[in-house]
C-alpha cells in the first residue's frame, strides 16, 4: 500500500507530463463541446436529434481509427522505451497506410448512400433531413481524423503531450467560433444552419492536422518521418504487428457497433429521447476527462517500461494508475450530482428533456468508478502489455452478451422510459470489472514485442 500511495518524484513527474496535457485537452474540448451542444439546440429537438444521430455515424468512424492507432501506439510506446525511433517510424508507415484505406472506405460508404446508412439511427423524417445535411458536408473529417490520430499518438507515446494537446486546443475554439458565426448566420458568415456545424468541425480538424504535422517537422521529431522510412516492415514484424493490431481494430469495431444498436434503440425511443441523450453524452465527455487522461498516460508509461524490460516497474505503475483513475471519477461523481442541474439548465430543450437527462446523469454518476476502472485497465494497461486478444474478448463479450440483448430488450419491447433503460447498459461495466481486475492480477498480460521485432 506505500508503493501504491506514496509515489516517488520520477514517476509524478511523468505521470503528470503525460496526465495534465491530455486532461487539459479534454477538458477544454468537452467544455466547448457543450457550448456547440447548446447552439445546436437553439436550432430545435429535431434538428439537433439529426445532427446528435448523424454524429454517431462519425463516431463509430473514430472508433475503427482509433483501433488502428491504439494498437500501434503499443508499438509506438515500447519503441520509445526501447530508445528506437526507427522502429516508431517504420509502424507509422504501416499504420497510416491502414488508417487512410478505412476512412477512405467509410468516407465512399456515406457519400453514395447516406440516407440510407442514417436511417438506421433514425425514421423518415425531418430529424433524417437534418442529419443528412450534416453527413454530406462533414465527411473529409474522416481521413483528417485517420492522418492526425497518427501523428498525435506518437507524439503522446514519444512523451510530447503538450502538442497535440495546443493543436486540439486551437481546434477547438476555432470549432466553436465557426460554429457560432455559420449555424446562425453571425460574425459576418453565412447562415447554413447543420451544414454549417459540419463545415466548421471539418475546418477545426484540418488545423489541428496542420500543428501536429508542421510541429513535427520543423521540430523533427519522431513522428517527422522521411518517405524511405515510412516504408513497409519486413515480413515477419508486420505479421507481429498485425496480429497484435487486428484485435484492437475488431474490438473497437463491434464495440463501436454495440454502442450504434444502443444509439439505433434511443432512436426508435422518440426525438426528445436523442435530445436528453445528446445532453448526457455530451456532459459525460466533460466529467471523464481524468479518467481518459489517465488511460492515456497509462498506456504511455506501462508501454515505455514494458519495452526497457522493467516488467515490475510497468506492474507497480499500472496499480497506482488504476487507483488515481478510480479515485478521481469517484470525486467527480459526486461533482456530477450536485452540478447535474444546473448544467442541463443551459439548454434550450423542454423542460421533460432536461428532467430526463437528469436522471441519466445521477445514473450514470454512479458508474463512473468502474467505467474509469475498466478504461484504463483493459485500453491503458492490458493493452499497452500486448494482451490485446483478451482485452478484446473481455470488452465484447459484456457488450455484445448482456449489454445489447437486454438494452434492446427493455428499450424496444418492454419499452420502459430512458433512465431504466440506461440503466441496463451500465451493467455492463460492473461484469467487466469484476473478470478485469483477476486478469490484472495475474500478470499474464505483459508481454514485450519489441524485444526482438524481426522474429515470428
Amino acid at each position: 500500500m506505500r508503493e501504491l500511495i506514496r509515489w516517488d518524484a520520477g514517476f509524478t513527474r511523468l505521470f503528470l507530463r503525460l496526465v495534465l496535457p491530455i486532461v487539459i485537452q479534454n477538458a477544454v474540448g468537452s467544455s466547448l463541446q457543450l457550448v456547440d451542444a447548446v447552439m445546436v439546440s437553439g436550432l430545435g429537438e429535431v434538428a439537433a436529434a439529426g445532427v446528435a444521430q448523424a454524429n454517431r455515424v462519425t463516431f463509430l468512424v473514430q472508433l475503427f481509427l482509433f483501433g488502428i492507432i491504439s494498437g500501434a501506439s503499443i508499438f509506438f510506446a515500447q519503441f520509445w522505451g526501447k530508445g528506437d525511433v526507427g522502429g516508431m517510424r517504420r509502424v507509422q508507415g504501416a499504420v497510416l497506410r491502414l488508417a487512410g484505406g478505412v476512412a477512405l472506405l467509410f468516407m465512399l460508404a456515406v457519400a453514395c448512400f447516406p440516407r440510407a446508412i442514417l436511417g438506421i439511427f433514425l425514421p423518415d423524417g425531418p430529424s433524417l433531413d437534418s442529419g443528412v445535411q450534416y453527413l454530406r458536408v462533414v465527411l473529409p473529417v474522416y481521413l483528417i481524423y485517420g492522418v492526425d490520430g497518427v501523428f498525435a499518438a506518437m507524439l503522446r507515446s514519444s512523451e510530447r503531450a503538450r502538442i497535440p494537446m495546443i493543436a486540439s486546443i486551437l481546434a477547438i475554439l476555432t470549432n466553436t467560433v465557426l460554429n457560432f458565426g455559420l449555424i446562425y448566420g453571425r460574425l459576418g458568415l453565412p447562415k447554413l444552419g447543420v451544414r454549417g456545424a459540419a463545415l466548421a468541425t471539418v475546418i477545426a480538424a484540418a488545423l489541428s492536422l496542420c500543428v501536429n504535422v508542421g510541429v513535427s517537422y520543423r521540430k523533427k521529431l519522431p513522428p517527422a518521418a522521411a518517405w524511405r522510412e515510412l516504408r513497409l516492415p519486413e515480413r515477419a514484424f508486420f505479421k507481429r504487428l498485425f496480429r497484435t493490431i487486428w484485435p484492437v481494430v475488431l474490438n473497437e469495431g463491434l464495440w463501436g457497433l454495440g454502442v450504434t444498436v444502443y444509439s439505433v434503440v434511443y432512436g426508435r425511443m422518440g426525438d426528445q429521447t436523442v435530445a436528453a441523450m445528446s445532453i448526457v453524452l455530451t456532459v459525460d465527455q466533460l466529467i471523464f476527462v481524468l479518467g481518459w487522461g489517465v488511460m492515456n498516460a497509462a498506456a504511455v508509461i506501462v508501454g515505455r517500461s514494458i519495452g526497457a524490460g522493467r516488467e515490475e516497474e510497468a506492474y507497480l505503475y499500472a496499480k497506482r494508475m488504476l487507483l488515481a483513475a478510480a479515485g478521481s471519477m469517484a470525486v467527480m461523481g459526486a461533482l456530477l450530482v450536485v452540478a447535474r442541474g444546473p448544467i442541463t439548465g443551459c439548454f434550450r430543450f423542454g423542460e421533460a428533456t432536461r428532467a430526463m437527462a437528469r436522471q441519466v446523469l445521477l445514473i450514470g454518476a454512479f458508474f463512473l468508478v468502474f467505467r474509469a476502472f475498466n478504461a484504463v485497465n483493459i485500453v491503458g494497461v492490458l493493452r499497452s502489455g500486448g494482451d490485446t486478444l483478451f482485452s478484446m474478448l473481455l470488452d465484447l463479450g459484456s457488450l455484445w452478451l448482456l449489454g445489447v440483448p437486454l438494452m434492446a430488450l427493455c428499450g424496444l419491447k418492454l419499452q420502459w422510459g430512458l433512465p431504466a433503460v440506461y440503466l441496463v447498459t451500465q451493467l455492463e461495466e460492473a461484469l467487466k470489472m469484476l473478470i478485469g481486475l483477476p486478469r490484472f492480477l495475474s500478470k499474464r498480460w505483459i508481454h514485450n514485442l519489441v524485444r526482438n521485432p524481426g522474429a515470428e
